[in-house]
């Protein structure tokens, strides 16, 4: 009975585990009566077009313009249909402790004696809190600086490499219309 009990509260336990992350997925809002497909270019709110001043937002900033690029669109400084900003957003987030505990005990009983052995770990790690950012992506109509487009992304650990930079803004502009040819 318990050899058939153990592997099966083993797999629960690494199942609830494995699926809760706390990462969200990323969102998306186009403004009513936009049609960013029919724009052509795309350009940088001001602060953007200096070099960077970060390693991270230098990764950003390439990451968009391959993104954006690959979705038909054309970088210019002159006139551009829309203009493009981003933020990134500390936050702090707390790791919740696992409610599950993985057990393994060995016993007897009969007669006048009894006794058992145990032991238990946590599954899913401790409670405790991350540093995490969060990056938003705006599209803007240049001559209003009205934001027609918004995307933000599930958040990511605080020094990020080039890989993961370039996974957070694609997913984000997944959500960012392809340019109408």
């Amino acid at each position: 009975m318990y050899l058939r009990i153990v592997p099966l509260v083993t797999s629960i336990a690494l199942l609830f585990g494995c699926t809760r992350g706390g990462q969200s997925k990323p969102t998306w809002e186009t403004a009513a009566g936009v049609d960013i497909p029919a724009s052509v270019s795309f350009g940088w709110v001001d602060g953007i077009t200096g070099s960077p001043n970060t390693i991270l937002e230098s990764r950003i900033t390439d990451a968009l313009r391959t993104g954006l690029t690959g979705k038909g669109y054309v970088e210019t400084a002159a006139s551009p249909d829309l203009l493009i900003s981003y933020e990134i957003m500390e936050r702090e987030v707390t790791k919740q402790g696992s409610p599950i505990r993985l057990g393994v005990g060995l016993g007897s009983y009969g007669g006048n004696v009894g006794g058992s052995v145990g032991s238990s770990v946590d599954v899913g790690g401790k409670p405790g809190t991350l540093q995490l950012n969060q990056l938003s992506i705006r599209a803007l109509d240049p001559e209003t600086r009205k934001e027609v487009w918004i995307g933000r992304t599930a958040t990511f650990e605080p020094q990020p490499d080039s890989a993961l930079v370039k996974r957070v803004v694609a997913a984000v502009l997944k959500g960012f219309p392809e340019r109408r040819p």
